[in-house]
């Protein structure tokens, strides 16, 4: 098997980096496989078509530059390029608008609020604090473009004029953004990030908040931790929002990751949302992880039944 992993020429910030692909290549490499580590930012002369499988790992500088990476991607599909997670599924994956689809379809959610250019700027920032106050107990929160990653662009909001401000900044620049209320139990418990493969709960995270009151600056998952997952309630939420984002997509994915964040109240899950395009796996945490990835992506390269996306 001859196997593409895809990452950047370079990466938003100098604290991201992709711990993930020397891990999953040497597992892959001990299963007989061939692979290569290429940019997707700067691959011209790169026949794609050459490999049997392309597994998106770290594209990250595609936040700054979303036409050229779709531009990419499309690419690939038109090609008949097999990817690991296929062409639907990463292109819907680059927009969170995915969040309330998924929400329609009964995965519990922290809301989101899609603002885009032109739209009521005022009436939209005093609704989004005052239900964040009535829902989770502080009129607070984050604002970002709809289409990004890690932090990029992002801002905890209390004041209902800074909320407003920056949304029109974002009109400004033809930017749509979302905006979602901050659940302070991030501040405590941090984010959990559960990581499915094949449909299945492979494993789970821990990381701590980026935005937290008094923090300065920001890092690439920061104190990322193995976690664990809880039966009962727990479960329920993790495949009940599964479910739901399955009904968003025309195909299956190999892999994504899904973020959830506690209610402060009831104590439940709630979805903050899913990384489909190139979720980080966190496999230095959890190296077994990598093995069992490395066998999907043969099995995805194997099938000859697959029709290529």
């Amino acid at each position: 098997m001859n196997i593409a992993l895809v990452t950047s020429s370079a990466f938003p910030g100098s604290d991201w980096s992709d711990r993930d692909t020397p891990v999953l290549r040497a597992c892959l490499e001990e299963q007989g496989c061939t692979t290569q580590i290429l940019a997707w930012d700067d691959s011209d002369g790169v026949d794609w078509t050459a490999f049997d499988v392309v597994a998106v790992q770290s594209p990250w500088s595609m936040w700054l530059k979303l036409a050229q990476f779709r531009d990419w991607v499309d690419s690939l599909h038109r090609q008949g390029v097999r990817l690991a997670n296929p062409h639907a599924v990463i292109v819907s994956g680059m927009s969170k608008e995915y969040l309330p689809l998924v929400e329609q379809h009964g995965a519990r959610t922290i809301p989101t609020t899609v603002v885009r250019p032109g739209e009521r700027i005022g009436a939209v920032a005093a609704e989004a604090l005052a239900n964040a106050e009535r829902e989770f107990g502080e009129a607070a929160v984050v604002v970002k473009p709809v289409s990004s990653g890690g932090t990029l662009g992002a801002a905890r909001v209390t004041e209902e004029q800074d909320l407003a401000d920056r949304l029109a900044a974002f009109a400004e620049a033809d930017v749509t953004a979302c905006v979602q209320p901050y659940v302070s139990t991030i501040d405590s418990l941090g984010e959990s990030g559960i990581i499915m493969i094949d449909g299945e709960v492979s494993h789970a995270i821990t990381k701590d908040a980026i935005l937290a009151p008094g923090r300065v600056g920001t890092q690439f998952h920061p104190n990322a931790r193995a976690g664990h997952v809880e039966h009962g309630d727990d479960l329920t939420d993790i495949h009940t929002a599964y479910d739901a984002y399955l009904k968003t997509v025309p195909v299956h994915p190999v892999s994504v990751r899904l973020d959830f964040l506690r209610h402060p109240v009831t104590g439940r899950l709630l979805l903050l949302e899913i990384e489909s395009v190139a979720p980080v796996k966190f496999f230095h945490l959890h190296p077994e992880a990598a093995a069992r990835y490395a066998r999907s992506l043969i099995a995805v390269a194997a099938r000859s039944d697959l029709i290529r996306s």
